[in-house]
């Protein structure tokens, strides 16, 4: 497994920096793709816990990026992004085989679908990214 962080330096050129951070991610990809639901699931909690340390600068810069909404409001919906959605999520299968039913011999089988579409509002953006990184996180998407 392949491991980039905050810190490693890209190089100069912004192409081969761009070619870098896409090499990197689509290994990262191929790795995640192979986790068992207990990693996956560790993950979304770890990230979840990230979110929710930053809550109230999230909601401080959606606030002054938009012009919109009140810090308070944006700030708890940051919060339930983080716990509730998260809390929601636990125990929920999404990798793997997923359910079996023996007497009609089905077995359903959590497939990532690839690249998903997500439209932010701009009346929630921290709190919309939050819950939809979350939910990607959780279900794998590639």
């Amino acid at each position: 497994m392949t491991t980039a962080t905050a810190t490693t330096p890209l190089p100069a050129e912004p192409g081969v920096a761009i070619e870098t951070l896409v090499g990197n991610g689509l290994k990262a990809l191929d790795d995640y793709a192979g986790f068992t639901q207990e990693r996956i699931d560790e993950i979304v909690a770890k990230a979840s816990v990230a979110a929710l340390g930053r809550h109230g600068d999230l909601a401080r810069s959606a606030v002054a990026e938009t012009g919109r909404g009140v810090f308070e409001d944006k700030a708890v919906k940051n919060i339930f992004a983080c716990e509730h959605v998260t809390n929601h999520m636990a125990g929920l299968k999404t990798v793997g085989v997923i359910a079996r039913d023996e007497i009609n011999g089905i077995v359903e089988i959590a497939e990532p679908v690839g690249v998903v579409c997500a439209v932010t509002p701009v009346t929630n953006p921290t709190s919309t990214t939050i819950f939809k990184a979350l939910l990607g996180l959780k279900t794998a998407i590639r």
